[in-house]
């Protein structure tokens, strides 16, 4: 892969910790998020899975592409 088919953002997770990652840029967010909560064991909520991006008051849903969005280096992430 091509060094900008990835990004480097910061995760806040429910507990208030912050987590730097490296994530790829052609990924739903739905797949994102079962990702993430495999790896960090974390709760799985009903509903939708979503992407906040914090730093610039985006919201993306479950089958929106981030390559699609101006998701970049250095965005705040939380899962809602």
């Amino acid at each position: 892969m091509r060094d900008n088919d990835h990004i480097n953002v910061t995760l806040v997770l429910k507990n208030g910790n912050h987590v730097d990652l490296r994530i790829p840029i052609y990924i739903t967010a739905a797949t994102l998020v079962n990702q993430l909560r495999s790896i960090f064991h974390l709760e799985e909520n009903e509903g939708m899975k979503q992407i906040k991006v914090s730093s610039k008051g985006l919201i993306l849903a479950e089958n929106q592409l981030l390559y699609h969005y101006p998701v970049t280096d250095g965005d705040i992430i939380e899962i809602i």
